[in-house]
């Protein structure tokens, strides 16, 4: 497509972390992680089904951390990761 070799090249990548509960102990007693990620190269479509939920994730935390009177019942972990931090490699 672009008339030469491309090759997948990551830099500067983190994991983004952040963790939402009431501060209880009974709240951080369960734990649900949502998690999203992004692994496009072009000529790929990876900003539509990968980088897209990351951005829907983001916005989750904003709706649910702004919402009048809402306290989480558990603790909601969301992980937004580079490829490959959870998944086996063997």
């Amino acid at each position: 497509m672009t008339g030469k070799r491309l090759y997948k090249t990551y830099a500067n990548l983190a994991n983004i972390v952040i963790r939402v509960s009431d501060g209880t102990p009974e709240g951080k007693n369960r734990a649900v992680l949502v998690s999203a990620h992004l692994d496009s190269t072009l000529p790929g479509p990876g900003a539509a089904d990968d980088t897209l939920s990351v951005g829907v994730m983001l916005d989750c935390i904003c709706v649910l951390t702004h919402t009048p009177d809402w306290t989480p019942s558990h603790t909601i972990i969301f992980c937004k990761r580079p490829i490959d931090v959870f998944t086996s490699t063997t």
